[in-house]
């Protein structure tokens, strides 16, 4: 609520109260979750076609600020401009959204196209600089001294991997273009972005896949985000995306040493993904037969997670996971909010995965709702309803003993494509209250 006023901010509470764009991206989907945000995220994109560069960067910041704005083709931040109006069409149903914007995420996406998100390309565009996975605990985190070498100048390694990065993102917006262009009726459009969603593919596979292991070249293959965006964009399969996958695993649960703002430690099980790794991460590991781990790290009080904020008196979500510890006090000031919505969107991944309640971008605005609940002991019962564009959807499961109960509704005029816990094939039940038990 305190940062969705006017515009969608990354916090209310520090001098900046900016557009930022990455941080609204991410969170755009949980905030679809939480309240009605179509016409205040209609208003938005006004700033960000207000905001647009000439060659089709979308900006850092929107509207145009102190800073940030003139920073444009920085990834996971220009590509607010594609994710939130996919997310509110898909949500909402809304179509005038993407025929508002359609022309200028046109523009957007042709720059991409002809530079194929090479960094090189664009340093006249985003300053020579990404911002990337921003706040994450990998080697080449974008935020740290550790992506420069000794003579300050960027390595390599964090060009590569921006590119990687970049390129994912690339095949993503692609498929949000050919699913938006679907629901306004714009053939040639759908054909148009699943070819760029292909070539976009080819290139992953070409320039950021060693062929003789079929992982991901050394320079990134030990980050848990670039492993996560491999299996996220599908360039991955069979047998492939089941070494991806194990390589994932082993990345997550294996030993890390992480930088506690200061106090290095080795610790097993935890994540480094930033703002945009963990994004994708959840579903990566849900969709990849790891669902047990990622209600592991949901459940977590490790450092860094989401209940370790929340065990030193957390409130809301926090910029950083240790903002404030309550063995030292607070953390960095130049740059530490505690009201910072970004790691939030994990509140998404429990909607639609936990609860088994998403949205079909085929059939937009809940008319088709995904249901496919992933069920887990540790979290015992979900309880969940969501006042969606066709109307009020409800999910409780529970466990008895060795059963497990499942109620559900489905709203008039909507139809729910059910996938129980364990299962592949998937029915549909037309509007009604229903209890299943396994």
């Amino acid at each position: 609520l305190s940062n969705y006023l006017s515009v969608p901010t990354d916090c209310p509470q520090r001098n900046e109260r900016l557009g930022w764009t990455a941080d609204t991206q991410v969170f755009a989907e949980t905030g679809s979750f939480n309240a009605d945000t179509s016409a205040f995220f209609r208003k938005w994109m006004r700033d960000m076609r207000d905001t647009q560069e000439g060659r089709g960067g979308y900006p850092g910041v929107a509207p145009l600020a102190q800073y940030g704005s003139a920073e444009t083709m920085r990834m996971c931040w220009s590509d607010a401009g594609i994710v939130v109006p996919f997310e509110m069409f898909k949500q909402f149903g809304d179509v005038e959204i993407v025929k508002e914007n359609w022309a200028s995420m046109e523009k957007y996406m042709q720059r991409m196209d002809e530079t194929r998100c090479e960094h090189s390309k664009l340093v006249g565009e985003n300053r020579n600089y990404q911002w990337a996975d921003w706040l994450s605990f990998e080697d080449l985190e974008s935020s740290s001294d550790r992506m420069r070498g000794a003579d300050r100048s960027i390595k390599p390694a964090a060009v590569l991997y921006w590119n990687f990065l970049y390129s994912c993102y690339w095949a993503l917006d692609s498929d949000m273009m050919a699913a938006m262009a679907r629901g306004v009726g714009d053939d040639a459009g759908v054909k148009k972005y699943v070819a760029m969603g292909e070539k976009a593919r080819a290139q992953i596979r070409e320039k950021f896949f060693d062929k003789a292991t079929g992982r991901l070249v050394k320079e990134i293959d030990g980050l848990q985000t670039a492993n996560v965006m491999a299996l996220a964009t599908g360039v991955v399969k069979g047998e492939q995306r089941a070494a991806v996958a194990a390589h994932l695993r082993e990345l997550i649960e294996g030993e890390s040493e992480i930088d506690e703002a200061g106090y290095r430690k080795r610790v097993k099980g935890v994540l480094k993904t930033g703002f945009l790794g963990s994004h994708f991460v959840m579903d990566a590991l849900a969709d990849n037969g790891m669902a047990d781990l990622a209600y592991t790290l949901l459940l977590s009080h490790k450092f860094p997670s989401w209940l370790y904020s929340v065990d030193q008196g957390a409130t809301t979500i926090w910029e950083r996971w240790n903002g404030y510890v309550k063995e030292r006090g607070f953390g960095p000031v130049g740059m530490n909010s505690f009201n910072h919505y970004a790691y939030g969107q994990v509140v998404a991944w429990i909607y639609r995965r936990a609860a088994g309640i998403a949205a079909d971008p085929a059939s937009p605005g809940f008319r088709t709702i995904v249901m496919k609940p992933i069920p887990d002991r540790r979290l015992g019962f979900v309880k969940a309803s969501y006042r969606s564009a066709a109307g009020l959807v409800t999910s409780a499961w529970r466990y008895e003993g060795e059963t497990w109960i499942w109620e559900f509704t489905v709203p008039e005029g909507a139809v729910a494509r059910v996938t129980l816990p364990g299962e592949t094939e998937s029915k549909d039940y037309p509007a009604g209250s229903y209890v299943i038990k396994r």
